[in-house]
Parts: structure tokens; sequence; C-alpha cells
């Protein structure tokens, strides 16, 4: 809750929560806070995709733009913005559709086994850059910059309301916490958890298209921010071991902790310019990671 505060509270200028008045009441409470939330429910939603997908296939590798969804998110919303530039909604549309699109094409693999579907989610990110490539070379010019912007993670301009947003960190919690112990069992391998009852078939369907559909939800709100799904449930299982009711919730909460200081960061380092929130998650995702490779591997 002090870091909530403290976070709500930093920017180019520092505004105390507890006192403010008039225009600083205004930024506080309908600028600041509105954004604050949206950061913290999209940490969350990517840190849970993220844990899921780790699971899914069996790689601590594995999360949401490994395997192609945030670029053929990212070519839905480019291509959405060709077609009707002058549209709030269109590229978080063109976003959302994308997702999916990506979602189908890498469905298409599940039977393949977790190996390939994640060698096919690399390749596919790969033909996904191209076509964006593509797309971005075909872009009139003023439409470049918000392009960018939006590719590299924009928690300014998002179209998802929040009490939206806010709701899906909950149900994909929720979802989570119910399919916790078939996670558990599922880490013991296959024949293990069939063993134990668990219908490994079902349970991998629903947990592609449960993280597939948050991922979409979080990349059509704020863009294709990366890392955060990666090193976030790593962490947490270095803290709180492997049993997914301590760290699904454990990771719902850290990813939206992490996304909430970068984006602090973000509107405060170079202030009143901002960094785009991307970059600078992926300037503290790398590091880390490799910290926590090098420990488990030594």
């Amino acid at each position: 809750m002090l870091m909530f505060w403290l976070v709500l509270g930093a920017g180019e200028q520092w505004i105390n929560p507890f006192d403010a008045r008039g225009q600083d009441a205004t930024i506080l409470w309908e600028l600041r806070l509105p954004r604050l939330l949206i950061a913290f429910s999209v940490g969350g939603l990517l840190a849970l995709a993220g844990a899921w997908f780790q699971v899914l296939l069996g790689n601590p590798l594995a999360e949401p733009y490994v395997l192609g969804v945030a670029g053929s998110a990212s070519v839905g919303a480019v291509a959405g913005l060709m077609l009707m530039p002058e549209s709030a909604w269109v590229m978080s549309i063109g976003a959302f559709a994308g997702a999916w699109v990506g979602i189908v094409v890498v469905m298409a693999f599940s039977h393949l086994g977790p190996s390939r579907v994640l060698l096919a989610g690399v390749v596919l990110a790969a033909f996904w850059a191209a076509i964006l490539a593509l797309l971005l070379a075909l872009l009139p010019e003023h439409g470049l910059g918000r392009a960018f912007a939006w590719m590299m993670g924009d928690l300014s301009h998002s179209d998802i309301p929040v009490p939206l947003l806010i709701l899906a960190w909950v149900a994909a919690l929720a979802c989570g916490m119910l399919l916790s112990r078939s996670l558990d069992m599922l880490l013991l391998g296959e024949r293990h958890a069939s063993a134990l009852g668990v219908d490994v078939h079902v349970l991998r369907r629903r947990l592609l298209w449960s993280a597939s559909a948050v991922t979409a939800i979080a990349v059509t709100a704020a863009g294709t921010i990366g890392f955060v799904g990666l090193v976030v449930p790593h962490l947490m299982r270095l803290i709180f071991g492997t049993l997914h009711r301590f760290v699904l919730p454990a990771s719902a909460v850290g990813g939206g902790l992490l996304l909430m200081l970068a984006d602090t960061a973000s509107r405060t380092v170079i202030a009143p310019a901002e960094l785009p929130v991307g970059v600078l998650t992926a300037i503290i995702g790398v590091p880390v990671f490799l910290y926590l490779l090098l420990r488990r591997t030594s």
C-alpha cells in the first residue's frame, strides 16, 4: 500500500496524495490513478499468462511474446491504423483481432506437443515481425509515431475502461486458483497427472485459451510490453516455491507492481517527456532474468 501511494504521488511534480487540491487533485485522481490501475491490471495479467504458458509448455522460457501473440497483435494494430487512421478505437480493435489470429494459428500446432508449439511460436513471431516491418514501410508518416508508441508499450491511451481491466484481472486470478491443483499435478508430468485423475488434454486446452485471452486483453490495453510474463513467475517460484496456490496470486500482484514501478519511472526519469514503458521492462527484465538463470544453474 505504501508503494502504491508513493508511485501515485510521483511524476513530473510530486503531489501529496493526502493533501491534493484543485489542479493537483485533478492530475492525481483523474490522470495518474487510472493509469496506475491500468499498469497494475496489465502487469498482473501478463504475469499470470506467463505462469500458465510456462506450465503448459513445460518450458521456463515460455511467455506470451515468445509465442508470437504480441507480434500478431502488432500487425493487427498497424493494419487497423492504416485502414482508419482517424478512429480512436481502431488500433485496439485491430490489436485484439490480430492477437486472436495469432492464437488460432498457434492452436493449430497444439496437438504436436509442447516443444513444437514453442518452436512454432518462435517461427511465427519472426513471420509477424516481417509482416509488421512491411506494414510500417507502407504506413503514412503521420501514423508512424502512434504506431511506434503502441509497439513499445503505451499506458496513457488505453481504450479499455479501467473497471473492465480490473475485472479481467480478478477473473484471471480466480480461474488460475481453480486450476492451481491441476497445474501442480501437471508439473509432475503428463503420465503422473493422468494417473492422479487429471484430464491433461482438456487442461491444456483450457490453459491455452485462458492464457491467450488474457494476453489479448493486456496487449489490446497497453501495447507490447515484454519480459513481465517471463521474469515475474520465475521470481515468485524462487520466493514461494512451486505450489500454484501461492505462485499465481503472487505473480498477479508482483506483475502489477513491477509494471507500476516501470510506468512511474517512464514518467519521471526524463520528465516532462516519457520513456516507453516496454523499453524499461526490457531493461529491468533482461538482467533480472539472466541473474535468475545463473542462480538456477549454479
